[in-house]
Protein backbone atom coordinates (compact mmCIF):
# COMPACT_ATOMS: atom_id res chain seq x y z
CA UNK A 1 0.00 0.00 0.00
CA UNK A 2 1.44 3.42 -1.04
CA UNK A 3 0.91 6.15 2.07
CA UNK A 4 0.87 9.75 1.75
CA UNK A 5 4.03 12.46 2.24
CA UNK A 6 3.48 15.22 5.02
CA UNK A 7 3.39 17.57 2.26
CA UNK A 8 1.33 20.41 2.26
CA UNK A 9 -1.30 20.56 0.60
CA UNK A 10 -1.90 22.79 -2.87
CA UNK A 11 -4.93 25.63 -2.34
CA UNK A 12 -7.39 25.93 -4.60
CA UNK A 13 -6.20 28.80 -6.63
CA UNK A 14 -3.03 26.90 -7.58
CA UNK A 15 -4.76 23.72 -8.32
CA UNK A 16 -7.18 25.77 -10.52
CA UNK A 17 -4.22 27.30 -12.07
CA UNK A 18 -2.63 24.73 -12.82
CA UNK A 19 -5.07 22.71 -14.53
CA UNK A 20 -6.04 25.36 -16.77
CA UNK A 21 -2.80 24.58 -18.22
CA UNK A 22 -4.29 21.05 -19.51
CA UNK A 23 -6.72 23.14 -21.68
CA UNK A 24 -4.07 24.26 -24.45
CA UNK A 25 -3.46 20.14 -24.32
CA UNK A 26 -6.67 19.36 -25.56
CA UNK A 27 -7.49 22.08 -27.68
CA UNK A 28 -4.10 22.12 -29.99
CA UNK A 29 -2.78 19.24 -28.89
CA UNK A 30 -5.83 16.79 -30.05
CA UNK A 31 -6.24 18.77 -32.74
CA UNK A 32 -2.77 18.53 -33.86
CA UNK A 33 -2.85 14.74 -33.28
CA UNK A 34 -6.10 14.20 -34.63
CA UNK A 35 -5.67 16.19 -38.03
CA UNK A 36 -2.30 16.56 -39.05
CA UNK A 37 -2.02 13.35 -40.61
CA UNK A 38 -5.09 13.47 -42.58
CA UNK A 39 -4.17 16.94 -42.95
CA UNK A 40 -1.47 16.22 -45.38
CA UNK A 41 -1.62 13.03 -46.59
CA UNK A 42 -5.64 13.00 -47.32
CA UNK A 43 -6.37 16.62 -48.46
CA UNK A 44 -2.45 17.85 -49.35
CA UNK A 45 -2.31 14.64 -50.86
CA UNK A 46 1.71 14.20 -49.93
CA UNK A 47 2.98 10.74 -51.18
CA UNK A 48 3.72 8.25 -48.74
CA UNK A 49 7.20 8.18 -49.49
CA UNK A 50 7.65 12.02 -48.56
CA UNK A 51 5.25 11.33 -45.51
CA UNK A 52 7.58 8.77 -44.48
CA UNK A 53 10.72 10.42 -44.69
CA UNK A 54 9.11 13.61 -42.70
CA UNK A 55 8.37 10.97 -40.29
CA UNK A 56 12.06 9.77 -40.12
CA UNK A 57 13.35 13.60 -39.84
CA UNK A 58 10.80 14.43 -37.25
CA UNK A 59 11.66 11.45 -35.33
CA UNK A 60 14.80 13.00 -34.66
CA UNK A 61 14.30 16.20 -33.97
CA UNK A 62 11.59 15.19 -32.07
CA UNK A 63 13.51 12.70 -29.67
CA UNK A 64 16.89 14.75 -29.23
CA UNK A 65 15.48 18.43 -28.66
CA UNK A 66 13.53 17.41 -25.71
CA UNK A 67 16.57 16.57 -23.35
CA UNK A 68 18.34 19.68 -24.66
CA UNK A 69 15.35 21.88 -23.88
CA UNK A 70 15.05 20.08 -20.50
CA UNK A 71 18.48 20.71 -19.71
CA UNK A 72 18.42 24.48 -20.37
CA UNK A 73 15.02 24.41 -18.13
CA UNK A 74 16.83 22.93 -14.94
CA UNK A 75 20.31 25.48 -15.33
CA UNK A 76 18.40 28.67 -16.24
CA UNK A 77 19.88 31.40 -13.84
CA UNK A 78 16.00 32.19 -11.55
CA UNK A 79 18.33 35.20 -10.49
CA UNK A 80 18.29 36.64 -13.86
CA UNK A 81 15.38 35.20 -15.00
CA UNK A 82 12.82 35.22 -12.01
CA UNK A 83 12.23 31.51 -12.77
CA UNK A 84 13.26 28.18 -13.78
CA UNK A 85 10.15 27.51 -15.83
CA UNK A 86 7.78 30.69 -15.77
CA UNK A 87 9.95 32.45 -17.99
CA UNK A 88 9.56 29.89 -21.51
CA UNK A 89 5.71 30.18 -20.36
CA UNK A 90 5.60 33.82 -20.66
CA UNK A 91 7.67 33.91 -23.96
CA UNK A 92 7.20 30.74 -25.65
CA UNK A 93 3.79 30.59 -26.07
CA UNK A 94 3.49 33.52 -28.69
CA UNK A 95 5.59 31.36 -30.82
CA UNK A 96 3.84 28.21 -29.98
CA UNK A 97 0.70 29.69 -31.07
CA UNK A 98 2.02 31.21 -34.17
CA UNK A 99 3.52 27.79 -35.16
CA UNK A 100 0.20 25.70 -34.24
CA UNK A 101 -1.54 28.21 -36.84
CA UNK A 102 1.54 27.74 -39.38
CA UNK A 103 0.39 24.25 -39.96
CA UNK A 104 -2.81 24.89 -41.63
CA UNK A 105 -2.16 27.41 -44.06
CA UNK A 106 -0.88 25.30 -47.20
CA UNK A 107 2.53 26.35 -49.05
CA UNK A 108 1.19 24.86 -52.06
CA UNK A 109 -1.61 22.61 -53.12
CA UNK A 110 0.45 20.58 -56.26
CA UNK A 111 4.33 20.65 -55.47
CA UNK A 112 4.98 17.80 -53.78
CA UNK A 113 8.60 19.41 -52.43
CA UNK A 114 7.18 22.49 -51.24
CA UNK A 115 4.08 19.99 -49.45
CA UNK A 116 7.15 17.93 -48.05
CA UNK A 117 8.86 21.24 -46.70
CA UNK A 118 5.59 22.51 -44.89
CA UNK A 119 4.88 19.32 -43.19
CA UNK A 120 8.39 18.79 -42.02
CA UNK A 121 9.22 22.35 -41.06
CA UNK A 122 5.98 23.43 -39.34
CA UNK A 123 5.62 19.68 -37.55
CA UNK A 124 9.27 20.07 -36.48
CA UNK A 125 8.95 23.81 -34.91
CA UNK A 126 5.42 22.96 -34.03
CA UNK A 127 6.91 20.35 -31.51
CA UNK A 128 9.79 21.64 -30.51
CA UNK A 129 7.51 24.93 -28.58
CA UNK A 130 5.00 22.45 -27.45
CA UNK A 131 7.87 19.94 -25.87
CA UNK A 132 9.01 23.36 -24.30
CA UNK A 133 5.72 24.95 -23.22
CA UNK A 134 4.55 21.59 -21.76
CA UNK A 135 7.61 20.62 -20.12
CA UNK A 136 8.06 23.88 -18.56
CA UNK A 137 4.09 23.58 -17.29
CA UNK A 138 4.24 19.77 -16.55
CA UNK A 139 7.47 20.18 -13.94
CA UNK A 140 5.56 23.17 -11.89
CA UNK A 141 3.39 20.32 -10.23
CA UNK A 142 5.78 17.47 -8.43
CA UNK A 143 7.63 20.68 -7.45
CA UNK A 144 4.80 22.20 -6.28
CA UNK A 145 4.22 19.01 -4.32
CA UNK A 146 5.55 16.01 -3.38
CA UNK A 147 2.06 14.12 -2.26
CA UNK A 148 1.16 11.44 -4.27
CA UNK A 149 -2.51 12.09 -3.54
CA UNK A 150 -2.26 15.67 -4.42
CA UNK A 151 -0.68 15.09 -7.75
CA UNK A 152 -3.51 12.39 -8.59
CA UNK A 153 -5.88 14.87 -7.38
CA UNK A 154 -4.61 17.58 -10.01
CA UNK A 155 -4.11 14.90 -12.37
CA UNK A 156 -7.84 14.38 -12.08
CA UNK A 157 -8.77 18.00 -11.96
CA UNK A 158 -6.93 18.43 -15.15
CA UNK A 159 -8.90 15.17 -16.73
CA UNK A 160 -11.98 17.45 -16.14
CA UNK A 161 -10.90 20.23 -17.58
CA UNK A 162 -9.52 18.54 -20.10
CA UNK A 163 -13.24 16.95 -20.95
CA UNK A 164 -14.98 20.00 -21.16
CA UNK A 165 -12.19 21.72 -23.55
CA UNK A 166 -11.95 18.90 -25.63
CA UNK A 167 -15.70 19.17 -26.55
CA UNK A 168 -14.99 21.69 -29.44
CA UNK A 169 -12.42 19.22 -30.82
CA UNK A 170 -14.64 17.20 -32.11
CA UNK A 171 -15.95 19.41 -34.85
CA UNK A 172 -12.14 19.74 -36.53
CA UNK A 173 -12.19 16.60 -38.46
CA UNK A 174 -15.74 17.65 -39.83
CA UNK A 175 -14.37 21.47 -40.14
CA UNK A 176 -11.19 19.93 -42.22
CA UNK A 177 -13.63 17.52 -44.13
CA UNK A 178 -15.70 20.28 -45.17
CA UNK A 179 -13.06 22.25 -47.14
CA UNK A 180 -10.66 21.55 -50.18
CA UNK A 181 -8.08 22.23 -52.16
CA UNK A 182 -10.73 24.32 -54.50
CA UNK A 183 -12.63 25.81 -52.24
CA UNK A 184 -9.95 26.69 -48.77
CA UNK A 185 -9.92 25.66 -45.16
CA UNK A 186 -10.94 28.76 -43.83
CA UNK A 187 -13.60 27.43 -41.36
CA UNK A 188 -10.96 25.24 -40.12
CA UNK A 189 -8.04 27.86 -39.75
CA UNK A 190 -10.07 30.14 -38.10
CA UNK A 191 -11.19 27.95 -35.04
CA UNK A 192 -7.23 26.63 -34.92
CA UNK A 193 -6.37 30.20 -34.67
CA UNK A 194 -9.52 30.80 -31.48
CA UNK A 195 -7.59 27.49 -30.10
CA UNK A 196 -3.97 29.19 -30.67
CA UNK A 197 -5.78 32.41 -28.87
CA UNK A 198 -7.16 30.75 -25.92
CA UNK A 199 -3.61 29.11 -25.59
CA UNK A 200 -2.22 32.34 -24.82
CA UNK A 201 -4.83 33.22 -22.22
CA UNK A 202 -4.32 29.77 -20.12
CA UNK A 203 -0.67 29.53 -20.11
CA UNK A 204 -1.35 33.35 -18.54
CA UNK A 205 -3.24 32.03 -15.77
CA UNK A 206 -0.81 29.46 -15.01
CA UNK A 207 2.17 32.04 -14.18
CA UNK A 208 -0.08 34.27 -12.21
CA UNK A 209 -1.40 31.25 -10.33
CA UNK A 210 1.59 28.95 -9.75
CA UNK A 211 4.85 29.62 -7.88
CA UNK A 212 7.75 27.76 -8.23
CA UNK A 213 9.37 26.96 -4.40
CA UNK A 214 12.21 28.62 -3.92
CA UNK A 215 14.06 26.31 -1.54
CA UNK A 216 14.39 24.39 -5.25
CA UNK A 217 16.32 27.49 -7.01
CA UNK A 218 19.82 27.08 -6.05
CA UNK A 219 19.89 23.38 -6.73
CA UNK A 220 23.17 22.55 -8.53
CA UNK A 221 22.47 21.01 -11.87
CA UNK A 222 24.51 18.65 -13.33
CA UNK A 223 26.60 19.26 -17.18
CA UNK A 224 24.66 17.42 -20.01
CA UNK A 225 26.62 14.32 -20.45
CA UNK A 226 26.75 13.43 -16.44
CA UNK A 227 22.99 14.18 -16.26
CA UNK A 228 21.83 12.19 -19.13
CA UNK A 229 24.21 9.32 -17.47
CA UNK A 230 22.95 9.75 -13.93
CA UNK A 231 19.46 9.61 -15.45
CA UNK A 232 19.97 6.10 -17.34
CA UNK A 233 21.14 5.01 -13.90
CA UNK A 234 17.52 4.89 -12.63
CA UNK A 235 16.20 1.44 -12.56
CA UNK A 236 12.69 2.99 -12.07
CA UNK A 237 13.38 5.57 -14.95
CA UNK A 238 14.17 2.93 -17.43
CA UNK A 239 10.99 0.94 -16.61
CA UNK A 240 9.39 3.94 -16.70
CA UNK A 241 10.78 4.67 -20.11
CA UNK A 242 9.84 1.06 -21.72
CA UNK A 243 6.11 1.29 -20.46
CA UNK A 244 5.74 5.19 -21.49
CA UNK A 245 6.84 3.78 -25.27
CA UNK A 246 4.66 1.52 -25.77
CA UNK A 247 1.59 3.92 -24.60
CA UNK A 248 2.65 6.71 -26.49
CA UNK A 249 3.56 3.97 -29.25
CA UNK A 250 -0.05 2.93 -28.94
CA UNK A 251 -1.56 6.52 -28.86
CA UNK A 252 -0.25 7.45 -32.22
CA UNK A 253 -1.77 4.71 -34.10
CA UNK A 254 -4.58 5.63 -32.22
CA UNK A 255 -6.62 8.65 -32.58
CA UNK A 256 -4.61 10.19 -35.61
CA UNK A 257 -6.01 7.53 -37.45
CA UNK A 258 -9.78 7.32 -36.46
CA UNK A 259 -10.33 8.48 -40.23
CA UNK A 260 -9.67 4.47 -40.62
CA UNK A 261 -11.07 3.04 -37.96
CA UNK A 262 -14.55 5.04 -38.91
CA UNK A 263 -14.41 2.16 -41.59
CA UNK A 264 -15.22 -0.87 -38.76
CA UNK A 265 -17.15 1.38 -36.37
CA UNK A 266 -19.43 2.85 -38.59
CA UNK A 267 -20.46 4.72 -41.79
CA UNK A 268 -21.42 7.97 -40.85
CA UNK A 269 -17.75 9.87 -40.20
CA UNK A 270 -19.40 12.64 -38.45
CA UNK A 271 -21.57 10.35 -36.11
CA UNK A 272 -18.77 7.91 -35.51
CA UNK A 273 -16.76 10.94 -34.59
CA UNK A 274 -19.26 11.81 -32.31
CA UNK A 275 -19.64 8.64 -30.45
CA UNK A 276 -16.04 7.83 -30.19
CA UNK A 277 -15.22 11.09 -28.12
CA UNK A 278 -17.78 10.49 -26.04
CA UNK A 279 -16.67 7.38 -25.20
CA UNK A 280 -13.24 7.99 -24.61
CA UNK A 281 -13.91 11.02 -22.54
CA UNK A 282 -16.43 9.80 -20.28
CA UNK A 283 -15.74 6.02 -19.65
CA UNK A 284 -12.26 7.65 -19.37
CA UNK A 285 -12.91 9.86 -16.62
CA UNK A 286 -14.99 6.98 -14.54
CA UNK A 287 -12.29 4.89 -15.27
CA UNK A 288 -9.74 7.55 -13.61
CA UNK A 289 -12.44 8.22 -10.79
CA UNK A 290 -12.33 4.57 -10.33
CA UNK A 291 -8.47 4.29 -10.17
CA UNK A 292 -8.29 7.18 -7.65
CA UNK A 293 -10.41 5.64 -4.95
CA UNK A 294 -8.71 2.20 -5.08
CA UNK A 295 -5.52 4.41 -5.19
CA UNK A 296 -4.58 3.91 -1.55
CA UNK A 297 -5.74 -0.07 -1.50
CA UNK A 298 -4.25 -1.07 -4.66
CA UNK A 299 -1.63 1.33 -5.25
CA UNK A 300 -0.87 3.02 -8.45
CA UNK A 301 1.44 0.03 -10.39
CA UNK A 302 -0.99 -2.92 -9.04
CA UNK A 303 -4.03 -1.09 -10.73
CA UNK A 304 -2.29 -0.42 -13.87
CA UNK A 305 -0.96 -4.77 -14.07
CA UNK A 306 -4.69 -5.79 -13.38
CA UNK A 307 -6.29 -3.42 -15.74
CA UNK A 308 -3.74 -3.67 -17.72
CA UNK A 309 -4.10 -7.27 -18.14
CA UNK A 310 -8.27 -6.77 -18.04
CA UNK A 311 -7.45 -4.56 -21.41
CA UNK A 312 -5.63 -6.84 -23.30
CA UNK A 313 -7.93 -10.03 -22.69
CA UNK A 314 -10.72 -7.70 -24.19
CA UNK A 315 -9.00 -6.65 -26.83
CA UNK A 316 -8.30 -10.37 -27.94
CA UNK A 317 -11.90 -11.56 -27.29
CA UNK A 318 -13.29 -8.77 -28.75
CA UNK A 319 -11.70 -9.21 -32.01
CA UNK A 320 -12.45 -12.64 -32.40
CA UNK A 321 -16.09 -12.36 -31.82
CA UNK A 322 -16.15 -9.32 -34.73
CA UNK A 323 -14.63 -11.44 -37.05
CA UNK A 324 -18.32 -12.39 -38.61
CA UNK A 325 -19.26 -9.09 -40.30
CA UNK A 326 -23.29 -9.41 -38.22
CA UNK A 327 -21.28 -9.08 -35.08
CA UNK A 328 -19.46 -6.11 -36.16
CA UNK A 329 -21.00 -3.97 -33.85
CA UNK A 330 -19.86 -4.98 -30.89
CA UNK A 331 -16.22 -3.42 -31.80
CA UNK A 332 -17.83 -0.53 -30.03
CA UNK A 333 -18.00 -2.81 -26.82
CA UNK A 334 -14.50 -3.25 -27.20
CA UNK A 335 -13.54 0.42 -27.28
CA UNK A 336 -15.47 1.07 -24.44
CA UNK A 337 -14.18 -2.18 -22.77
CA UNK A 338 -10.08 -1.07 -23.59
CA UNK A 339 -10.71 2.70 -22.58
CA UNK A 340 -12.39 1.86 -19.49
CA UNK A 341 -9.29 -0.17 -18.50
CA UNK A 342 -6.84 2.74 -20.22
CA UNK A 343 -7.90 4.63 -16.79
CA UNK A 344 -5.38 3.52 -14.69
CA UNK A 345 -2.68 4.93 -17.04
CA UNK A 346 -4.36 8.04 -18.12
CA UNK A 347 -4.55 9.15 -14.08
CA UNK A 348 -1.45 7.65 -13.23
CA UNK A 349 1.34 7.55 -16.34
CA UNK A 350 2.82 11.57 -15.21
CA UNK A 351 2.99 10.38 -11.50
CA UNK A 352 5.12 7.51 -12.11
CA UNK A 353 7.63 9.66 -13.91
CA UNK A 354 7.20 12.26 -10.89
CA UNK A 355 7.86 9.50 -8.32
CA UNK A 356 11.42 9.04 -10.47
CA UNK A 357 12.01 12.29 -10.11
CA UNK A 358 11.94 12.11 -6.57
CA UNK A 359 13.58 9.18 -6.15
CA UNK A 360 16.68 11.23 -8.04
CA UNK A 361 16.60 13.98 -5.63
CA UNK A 362 16.58 11.53 -2.79
CA UNK A 363 20.50 10.16 -4.12
CA UNK A 364 21.57 13.60 -5.28
CA UNK A 365 19.93 16.15 -3.71
CA UNK A 366 18.46 18.42 -6.15
CA UNK A 367 15.44 18.23 -8.56
CA UNK A 368 16.28 17.58 -12.25
CA UNK A 369 12.58 17.49 -13.61
CA UNK A 370 13.45 18.80 -16.84
CA UNK A 371 16.04 16.51 -17.78
CA UNK A 372 13.84 13.49 -16.46
CA UNK A 373 11.27 14.99 -19.00
CA UNK A 374 13.76 15.30 -21.73
CA UNK A 375 15.26 12.41 -21.27
CA UNK A 376 11.94 10.48 -20.90
CA UNK A 377 10.69 12.41 -24.07
CA UNK A 378 14.50 11.68 -25.93
CA UNK A 379 12.96 7.54 -25.78
CA UNK A 380 9.60 7.98 -25.99
CA UNK A 381 9.11 10.50 -28.64
CA UNK A 382 10.41 8.10 -31.20
CA UNK A 383 6.98 6.24 -30.76
CA UNK A 384 4.95 9.24 -32.15
CA UNK A 385 6.53 8.93 -35.25
CA UNK A 386 7.35 4.88 -35.60
CA UNK A 387 3.55 4.90 -35.21
CA UNK A 388 2.41 6.50 -38.02
CA UNK A 389 5.10 4.88 -40.15
CA UNK A 390 3.67 1.60 -39.10
CA UNK A 391 0.30 2.19 -39.54
CA UNK A 392 0.68 3.91 -42.89
CA UNK A 393 2.73 0.87 -43.99
CA UNK A 394 0.34 -1.18 -42.71
CA UNK A 395 -3.05 0.18 -44.16
CA UNK A 396 -0.48 0.47 -47.75
CA UNK A 397 -0.02 -3.62 -47.78
CA UNK A 398 -3.76 -4.01 -46.46
CA UNK A 399 -4.70 -2.13 -49.67
CA UNK A 400 -6.59 0.79 -47.70
CA UNK A 401 -8.30 2.94 -50.32
CA UNK A 402 -7.67 6.76 -48.70
CA UNK A 403 -10.12 8.76 -50.85
CA UNK A 404 -12.63 10.60 -49.08
CA UNK A 405 -15.40 10.77 -51.80
CA UNK A 406 -18.84 11.15 -50.48
CA UNK A 407 -17.37 12.44 -47.47
CA UNK A 408 -19.27 12.18 -44.66
CA UNK A 409 -19.75 8.44 -46.00
CA UNK A 410 -16.60 6.80 -47.03
CA UNK A 411 -15.72 4.49 -49.79
CA UNK A 412 -15.96 0.77 -49.22
CA UNK A 413 -13.24 -0.93 -49.10
CA UNK A 414 -12.03 -4.91 -49.09
CA UNK A 415 -12.92 -7.49 -46.83
CA UNK A 416 -8.89 -8.01 -46.37
CA UNK A 417 -8.93 -4.11 -45.75
CA UNK A 418 -11.35 -4.63 -42.89
CA UNK A 419 -10.14 -7.60 -40.94
CA UNK A 420 -6.35 -5.45 -41.40
CA UNK A 421 -8.16 -2.14 -40.02
CA UNK A 422 -9.58 -4.55 -37.20
CA UNK A 423 -6.22 -5.75 -36.60
CA UNK A 424 -4.20 -2.54 -36.18
CA UNK A 425 -7.60 -1.50 -34.06
CA UNK A 426 -7.38 -4.08 -31.67
CA UNK A 427 -4.78 -6.67 -32.05
CA UNK A 428 -1.39 -4.50 -32.44
CA UNK A 429 -2.30 -2.24 -28.96
CA UNK A 430 -3.23 -5.69 -27.63
CA UNK A 431 0.48 -7.22 -28.03
CA UNK A 432 2.06 -3.28 -27.40
CA UNK A 433 0.18 -3.57 -24.53
CA UNK A 434 1.73 -6.62 -22.95
CA UNK A 435 5.25 -5.58 -23.74
CA UNK A 436 4.60 -2.57 -21.84
CA UNK A 437 3.12 -4.41 -18.44
CA UNK A 438 6.02 -6.52 -18.71
CA UNK A 439 8.34 -3.04 -18.00
CA UNK A 440 5.70 -1.76 -15.55
CA UNK A 441 6.05 -5.50 -13.72
CA UNK A 442 9.76 -4.23 -12.98
CA UNK A 443 9.08 -0.79 -11.72
CA UNK A 444 10.67 -0.51 -7.99
CA UNK A 445 9.09 2.36 -6.91
CA UNK A 446 6.02 1.10 -4.59
CA UNK A 447 5.37 -0.29 -1.86
CA UNK A 448 8.22 -0.44 0.88
CA UNK A 449 10.97 1.04 -1.37
CA UNK A 450 8.19 3.83 -2.16
CA UNK A 451 7.78 4.57 1.17
CA UNK A 452 11.46 4.93 2.54
CA UNK A 453 11.68 7.34 -0.50
CA UNK A 454 9.08 9.50 0.76
CA UNK A 455 10.09 9.48 4.09
CA UNK A 456 13.82 10.62 2.90
CA UNK A 457 12.14 13.33 0.82
CA UNK A 458 10.29 15.03 3.53
CA UNK A 459 13.60 15.62 5.59
CA UNK A 460 15.58 16.36 2.22
CA UNK A 461 12.83 19.09 1.98
CA UNK A 462 12.81 20.09 5.67
CA UNK A 463 16.77 20.66 5.70
CA UNK A 464 16.20 22.92 2.48
CA UNK A 465 13.48 25.06 3.86
CA UNK A 466 15.58 25.47 6.44
CA UNK A 467 18.21 26.75 4.88
CA UNK A 468 16.25 29.68 3.10
CA UNK A 469 13.98 30.91 5.84
CA UNK A 470 14.94 34.28 5.40
CA UNK A 471 13.58 34.10 2.15
CA UNK A 472 9.56 33.48 3.19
Amino acid sequence: MEKKSTEIKLTKKEIFGFSTGIIPGSLISITYTLCYIEFFQIELGLQASYFILGMIIYLFVNAFNDPLLGQLSDRTNREKWGSRRKVYLKYGTPILALAFISIWIPWSYTNQLIIFLHFVISICCYETMMTLILMCWAVLLPEMTQNIDERNKVNFVCLIFGFFSSIPVMIMPILLRSGSKETGYLPFQITTGIFALITLVCYAIVIKTCDERPEFQKDASFPLTKSVKESLKHKSFLMHVGFNFCQSLNGSMGIPFLFVYVLVLGNDFVMVTIYFYLIFILVGYISSLFCLNYRKKWGMRKLVLRFGILRILGSILIFFLILNPTTEPLIWLGFIWTTFFGGAVTIFLSSFLYLVMDEDEVKHGSRREGMFFGMNALFTKPAESIGPIFATLFLIYIGYNGSFQNFPFPIPQMSSTLLGIKILFLIIPAIINIIGLIFMYFYPLHDDYLEYIQTELNEIHRQKKEKIKDLY
